[in-house]
This record gives C-alpha cells, structure tokens and sequence, in this order.
C-alpha cells in the first residue's frame, strides 16, 4: 500500500506541471503575436516616412545645383568678356606656344580672393603664334590662376577685370562653394536615409513571413 503513494503522487504532480506548462504557453502565444503585430505596425510606419524624406530632400539637390550654374555663368561671362583686336603693325610681343600652359586649378569657392591672385605682366602690344594677325594692348589684359578654370576661349587673352567685378566674382565663388556642400551633404543624407530604408524593409519582410509561419507545440 505505502509503495504505491509515492507514484500516484509523483503522477499527480507531473500532470500539474504540464497544465501549468500549457496555460504558460497560452498566455505567452498572444503576447508573442501582438508585439508581431506592434513591430510590423512600427515598420510599415516608418518606412513611407523614410521614403518620404528621401523625396523631400532630391528637390533641394535639384535647386542647389540649377543656383550653383547660374553662379557659375555669370563668373564665365564676367571672365571672358570681349576684348579690342588691333591688326598687326610695328613692335609686339609675341607669346608661344599659345597664351596659357594646359589644365587649370580649380577654385577653392570658400575662401579665395581673385584680386590677390590677378596678374598684371602684359606690356604694350602683345600677340601670340594662335593671333599672327593681330596684336593687343597689354594695358587691357591680365591673368589670373583663379579665374583660369573658367576660360572658355583660350586663343585669346582676357580682359583685365575691374576691383567692382572681382569682389562680385567673389561673391559667386562663395555661392557655388556653399551650393556644393550643400548639396554633397544632401546627398549624404539621401545615402544614409536609403540605408536606413533598406534596413526596414528587410525587417518588415523579415517579420511578414514569420508572422505567416505556422506554429507548432
């Protein structure tokens, strides 16, 4: 008779411990499943935000770059302004080969100062191996190492700036250098935002087919 306690007992203790097992179980499946839903929720939430930013931020690198030209066609127009051709008679310098070595530096738009950087060497009448027709006056002239990536035409000299249009080619300077931080950020953020975006969307898919995975147990 006594051997026989301990098994019923140990029987009803072992039954009381899988019921326990089960109401844990189905306490904690509809938990699980509404922080499925919560997260998808959050996902499906923040991924059209992130989209959205993205969109929002492609129109300011569009603007920023159309400002950026303008700048940047004003500065051509100021640099290669006409300049007086004379024919050919008595005394010239002549430069060779051409009026300007290749390549040009270009500009550090944020900080540089064309007046310190304009060169004033032409003397009297001065002509090169491109212009053996024609001759210019020196005092009409000048070069300038920070104005050079804008020549368009360099089979001519170019045309001594004055003070009122170098400070104005400064200005623009300022406007295309702060047009392309502004835009190299932009595009950063855009970069990063994708990222962001991307990540999202692997989660959110992530989190669908789990939520369709049948349940087993």
């Amino acid at each position: 008779m006594n051997t026989d306690q301990p098994g019923a007992v140990f029987g009803r203790r072992g039954r009381e411990s899988r019921a326990r097992a089960v109401l844990t179980y189905r306490t904690t499946r509809p938990t699980r499943i509404v922080g499925h839903v919560v997260c998808l929720f959050g996902l499906a939430c923040l991924l059209p935000a992130v989209i959205g930013t993205i969109f929002w931020t492609l129109p300011g690198i569009e603007k920023l770059n159309a400002e950026a030209t303008r700048a940047e066609q004003k500065v051509v127009e100021i640099v290669n302004q006409p300049i007086t051709h004379l024919p050919r008679s008595g005394p010239v310098s002549e430069f060779s080969p051409g009026w300007f070595h290749p390549g040009a530096t270009k500009p550090d738009f944020n900080n540089v100062d064309i007046r310190a950087t304009q060169e004033l060497t032409y003397e009297g009448h001065v002509t090169s191996d491109l212009n053996p027709s024609e001759m210019f006056n020196g005092r009409e002239l000048e070069f300038n190492t920070m104005t050079k990536y804008f020549y368009t035409d360099r089979t001519l000299p170019k045309k001594r700036l004055s003070e009122a249009e170098m400070v104005e080619i400064n200005g623009l300077y300022r406007v295309i250098g702060g047009d392309e931080y502004g835009v190299l950020t932009r595009w950063a953020a855009v970069i990063g935002f994708a990222a962001v975006g991307l990540c999202l969307g692997v989660a959110l898919l992530l989190l669908l087919l789990r939520s369709r995975r049948p349940v087993t147990g």
